[in-house]
């Protein structure tokens, strides 16, 4: 399956103030994600990641419940709101691990929906991409340690 990052960052707060690679972060997930099969309905999975401060003049232009199913190419799209005034505070793992959290949640809303793909497994999605994140934050960790 292909996976791919859509990102939406706010300029609330300088760049600096993220800590994450999410370049690093998707090519890790699509590495992993390229062999795997998840069902006929569903090739393309797209995670939007958006960042604003939940309290800021952009909020207004942002939701938390995007489920998108295009069948006509089989890609899906989910996404997960960061809040900047969070973000800015946290260490590069304490980002990871609630990027982890919130990508997991956006996938889990599938279950919700009233026109979802028929024959895409999700839930084993969600499983694998669980355990490919713990990796990454791992690695991370590793590297912490050695400096």
């Amino acid at each position: 399956m292909d996976f791919e990052i859509k990102r939406t960052t706010t300029v609330e707060f300088p760049d600096t103030y993220f800590k994450v690679d999410l370049n690093d972060l998707e090519s890790f997930i699509s590495e992993k994600l390229i062999e795997k099969d998840y069902g006929n309905s569903v090739t393309k999975y797209f995670w939007g990641f958006e960042l604003f401060k939940f309290d800021g003049g952009f909020a207004q232009f942002f939701r938390n419940d995007i489920e998108s199913w295009k069948h006509s190419v089989k890609w899906f799209v989910t996404n997960s709101n960061f809040d900047w005034n969070i973000i800015k505070d946290l260490t590069e793992l304490q980002s990871l691990q609630l990027i982890k959290k919130e990508m997991l949640t956006s996938i889990g809303r599938i279950n919700n929906m009233k026109r979802k793909p028929k024959d895409f497994d999700y839930e084993k999605l969600i499983q694998d991409l669980d355990l490919i994140l713990t990796d990454f934050i791992k690695t991370k960790k590793t590297f912490y340690n050695k400096v």
